[in-house]
């Protein structure tokens, strides 16, 4: 399955850059191709997966840790091997091991039998660490999903208007031509001419920066897509209802991931203030060896410059409790308090400013509608009007600037026009964004 989703990727950016190929860039196609190829998103997955190796990291910690130890000193008076008891020498104390060189090797094993619920409050926040990096992948997929198809129809938005704009510049460029065969015919004066020029210039540098402006958000694009550049982009389809509506929502904000990890972090705060107090409880830690120690007998000993060895091991119990630590657990705990407080102004923040985007989302969502309505009906009209003007311009019965000024009205019309349309469709996908709904449209 891996390998053929890898495959299909290959193939839809061969036909995203092949020329020729294919009818262009679709934005489903752009979505599931900045999920698979995003870098920052990737970089997301890896913070999921380095939670849960810290998750196993902090598990393990209650199983202790085994270590093989070695060491060798030289003392400058003989040491036995171990520590012997008097009636351990009383038979032969010439012939008891002694050294100067004293080497060491085994195996020792430690585990904290209490913390004072430290590690399990260790656990507790690992646990919740890896929930929220969960929510972060989500939250940051859905951002991920709303910028590409924000980026998508913003593109298309000025396309359109590129497009408009040169057809509004070409229809200048024949008015000036014909303006400048009427004033060598005399029928014309040459400050018509300069008016029609001077539009013409001003249409002609509006195409430029329009066609410049798309370059850019293709560039943006091609860097979410983790690509070298982008093709021609699909139409989105989209149907304009008749009336304005507020959108109703299909999730509560509790219901969100952007609420649910502000909530996870207070939960953590929560566990960090009960972790602070672990340094008022007792430690307990036991501790178990067993190993070899030897070295040859020194000159002492009747057997000089044998070899000896003897076992040691060990089951040690170590219990260790502050009592007065000049105030530095009080200190650690009060900030812990202090960002439990922040953390609970964090969530209450994350509420209201979902509470004030859903609301701005749906208010832009209706304002577009409206503007687009307007701007259908301002269109006919200004259409009408450079009709008329048109034809009393040609007869001679109006002034070039009533012309001019009914072209350009006509022009602002339809630019309202297709950023409206375009407008309404970019609400909805910032609606379903901060409803966390991208995926699934």
């Amino acid at each position: 399955m891996k390998i053929k989703k890898i495959i299909v990727g290959l193939m839809s950016l061969a036909l995203l850059f092949l020329p020729g190929v294919g009818s262009g860039l679709t934005i489903d196609e752009a979505v599931t191709l900045a999920l698979e190829n995003n870098p920052a998103l990737q970089k997301q997955q890896l913070n999921q997966a380095l939670s849960e190796e810290g998750l196993s990291g902090q598990k393990s910690q209650n199983f202790g840790k085994v270590d093989l130890v070695a060491s060798y000193g030289h003392y400058n008076l003989p040491r036995t091997l171990v520590p012997l008891t008097p009636a351990s020498i009383f038979t032969d104390p010439t012939a008891v091991p002694t050294t100067e060189d004293l080497f060491t090797t085994g195996i020792s094993y430690e585990v904290a039998l209490f913390t004072g619920f430290s590690q399990q409050r260790s656990v507790d926040i690992a646990v919740l660490e890896k929930e929220m990096a969960g929510t972060a992948l989500k939250l940051s997929r859905q951002q991920l999903i709303y910028n590409v198809k924000a980026l998508y129809v913003n593109i298309l938005s000025l396309t359109a208007q590129e497009e408009a704009q040169s057809k509004y510049h070409l229809a200048l460029q024949r008015l000036h031509d014909d303006i400048v065969l009427e004033v060598k015919l005399g029928k014309k004066a040459r400050v018509d001419q300069l008016k029609a020029a001077a539009d013409k210039e001003n249409a002609r540098v509006s195409v430029r920066q329009i066609n410049g402006n798309v370059r850019i958000l293709k560039a943006s694009l091609a860097a979410l897509l983790n690509a070298d550049s982008i093709a021609v982009l699909e139409e989105v389809s989209m149907e304009m209802p008749a009336s304005a509506s507020v959108p109703q929502y299909n999730k509560d904000i509790q219901q969100l991931d952007r609420y649910r990890s502000a909530l996870l972090n207070v939960e953590k705060k929560d566990m960090l203030v009960e972790k602070s107090s672990a340094g008022y409880y007792p430690q307990v830690v036991f501790n178990g060896f067993y190993g070899q120690n030897f070295g040859p007998n020194d000159s002492s000993n009747k057997y000089e410059g044998d070899w000896n060895s003897k076992e040691t091991w060990q089951a040690v119990v170590n219990l260790k409790w502050t009592v007065f630590d000049f105030g530095s657990r009080s200190r650690s705990k009060q900030i812990a308090v202090i960002q439990k407080q922040q953390s609970r102004r964090d969530r209450l923040t994350t509420e209201l400013e979902l509470k004030r985007s859903l609301s701005e989302a749906a208010t832009k969502i209706e304002l577009a509608l409206d503007e687009y309505y307007s701007a259908e009906a301002e269109l006919a009209l200004t259409r009408e009007t450079e009709t008329i003007e048109q034809t009393r311009f040609d007869k001679g019965a109006a002034d070039l600037n009533d012309l001019l000024y009914a072209k350009a009205r006509n022009q602002l019309a339809l630019g309202r026009l297709i950023s409206a349309r375009y407008s309404y469709q970019s609400g909805h996908f910032y609606l379903d964004y901060l409803l966390e709904n991208g995926e699934n449209k």
